[in-house]
């Protein structure tokens, strides 16, 4: 009592309370240092593994993203939706009670249904049916886009949320999965652009899919991703409410989780479910439930061993990773190799997915889109194939962790030989201005150069990308060089809303650029998963990776590798490598487009 009020009244401390004080102090600044030590040790520690458990210490930059000016991006983006030919609005099918799916948007798959060498368009509709653009675009002429989705046989669907595009029968002829909220239909291609139901996978509401050969007997089997175990009655219970707003649309979080459906093709188009026996449904350790909210899917070799390993983006809930052991078993190891959770070990809103390589040494780069509030995640490979999160680092940490991305790819934009970094952003809630400053429903997309070295970036003006930059409720991103001029075009959809096509007016010489397509069947069918290696005369490698169509985010882009050359020394050597079949090599004196025929493809 006596201290107290000495304390009290006059404002200062007794001798013994200022000496209780110091060593109270001193105990915490000791137990400071001691942490920062274990720290410190515990990142050196890490340095020393080639495999990173859980979260992985970002080493120093390599380079000072600053330190020298860049000179303009030489790629810009015109809208040629209308002109060309592409008037119709996908539809949220929003009726007013705020259910999930409405904001989720309707994806695009960019591939050539038609067999003529050029790429169409293939538009999803949750609200309404699909439409099927043929590409009529003439060479040296303006895009040109005919709907024939009249008579093309996919009149009668509804709820479609994707497409994916694969040879299911080894005639030749992409065919068609339309991912839908409900069963998903599978449509033969029977040429000249028609189609015809063969049989529904499934229950669900799905949210990627992906033709790839799972287990090495070279043909194609089937993927499909699930977002969450969703009806409109859960919906309406689980009732998420902003203040100030009422009713909203709510985060997955109270719905149930999914698993992966694997279907294993038997050689004649005949699929069957394997999912379990194949290793690819995990539960929770605490009950027996699924864990995914799939959002993002990835095939490709992530172990470098030669088959197609599988890389989920989950909404809320980790990211998985599944490693193939060549015959089509699999084992989840994402925690382990670093690219479950983020820097700081929390699972993000994670929404679009994409990869490239590094030339050199083949290693990986992950780019994931999250939600509002939460940084792009950059997951790179380094000395073996665990990953680090290095979007700290990289140049898009802060940048991108305001908007709410959607549609993600990484592809070399500017043909400088570094690829860049897309992403398609816009809200899910139409009044988020009302409840969080600094947020707007429509936002614009974002590019962020390559620079430097694969994996380091630096955001371009909006000023400097056109159509590309306009604000816009966006979703799904796909890519493919829509008017054969050996650049990439881009395909956004946005919510109730013509897509943007937009055109890529980097307009390259000729002679500058390398395009390279693989024709095949079935597993090979557009080059799905194969390997290319490009090098130059002088032996240095310009570009390596896997051609894939499932990336991004409810998209298929067009399998197609376009390589700036300029300024190189020929002959170039290509190398195709398939996977279960001999690799093909091609020496080529000049730039232009390549077209290489995949083993067994012959009629």
């Amino acid at each position: 009592m006596t201290t107290g009020s000495s304390r009290h009244g006059s404002g200062r401390s007794s001798e013994g309370e200022r000496r209780v004080l110091a060593v109270v102090l001193a105990g915490g600044i000791g137990g400071i240092i001691v942490l920062i030590l274990v720290f410190l040790l515990r990142a050196e520690s890490s340095e020393d593994s080639s495999e990173i458990t859980g979260k992985a210490f970002a080493p120093a930059p390599a380079t000072d993203l600053e330190a020298a000016p860049l000179g303009q991006f030489r790629a810009s983006f015109t809208d040629v939706a209308r002109s060309s030919g592409i008037v119709h609005a996908q539809s949220t099918g929003a009726t007013g009670e705020r259910l999930l799916p409405e904001t989720m948007g309707s994806g695009v798959s960019v591939g050539d249904l038609d067999g003529d060498g050029d790429p169409d368009l293939l538009l999803a509709d949750y609200g309404g049916v699909p439409r099927l653009y043929r590409n009529d675009t003439t060479p040296g002429g303006p895009m040109r886009f005919t709907d024939v989705s009249d008579g093309s046989g996919l009149e009668a669907v509804t709820g479609t949320t994707t497409s994916a595009l694969g040879d299911i029968d080894g005639d030749g002829r992409l065919d068609v999965l339309f991912g839908r909220v409900g069963g998903d239909p599978l449509y033969r291609n029977t040429g000249e652009m028609t189609f015809v139901q063969t049989e529904v996978l499934g229950i669900g509401w799905t949210t990627a899919a992906g033709f790839f050969d799972a287990d090495g007997d070279l043909d194609a089997d089937l993927l499909v991703a699930s977002y969450v175990d969703w009806s409109p009655d859960l919906d309406r219970q689980v009732d998420f409410k902003l203040d100030g707003l009422g009713r909203a649309y709510g985060p997955p979080t109270g719905f149930p989780g999914t698993d992966l459906k694997l279907f294993v093709n038997d050689g004649t188009g005949f699929l069957s479910e394997e999912s379990e026996a194949r290793g690819l449904q995990i539960r929770r350790s605490d009950r027996d439930v699924p864990v995914m909210k799939a959002l993002g899917l990835l095939l490709v070799d992530i172990d470098r061993d030669g088959d197609i390993d599988i890389l989920v983006a989950n909404d809320t809930t980790a990211n998985r990773l599944f490693l193939n052991d060549g015959s089509g078993a699999f084992s989840e190891d994402a925690a382990r190799l670093g690219v479950a959770f983020d820097l700081d070990g929390n699972a993000t809103g994670a929404m679009g997915v994409d990869f490239a390589r590094e030339p050199e040494t083949g290693e990986l780069l992950f780019a994931v889109g999250n939600f509002a509030n939460e940084s792009s995640s950059l997951y790179r490979q380094r000395d073996g194939i665990a990953f680090r999160d290095e979007s700290a680092i990289s140049g898009i940490g802060f940048p991108t962790r305001n908007p709410l991305t959607f549609g993600t790819l990484l592809l070399d934009l500017d043909l400088d030989g570094l690829p860049d970094l897309v992403q398609v952003n816009g809200h899910i809630e139409p009044e988020i201005l009302r409840v969080q400053k600094g947020q707007m429903y429509r936002q614009s997309a974002q590019v962020f150069r390559g620079v430097d070295e694969v994996g380091r970036f630096r955001g371009v003006g909006v000023e400097q990308l056109d159509d590309l930059a306009r604000p816009i409720v966006g979703r799904a991103a796909a890519s493919g060089d829509l008017d054969g001029d050996g650049d990439y075009d881009l395909v956004l959809t946005r919510l109730d809303d013509v897509p943007l096509v937009l055109r890529n007016d980097l307009d390259p010489d000729g002679g500058d650029v390398l395009s390279i397509r693989i024709r095949g069947r079935m597993a090979a069918a557009g080059g799905e998963g194969v390997r290319l290696d490009v090098t130059d005369a002088e032996g240095e490698v310009l570009w390596t990776g896997e051609l894939s169509r499932t990336r991004s985010y409810l998209s298929q882009s067009q399998p197609l590798l376009l390589l700036g050359v300029a300024g190189r020394t020929f002959p170039l050597q290509i190398r195709a490598s398939f996977p279960g079949r001999d690799a093909i090599t091609r020496s080529i004196g000049s730039a232009g487009a390549i077209i290489i025929d995949a083993p067994g493809s012959e009629e």
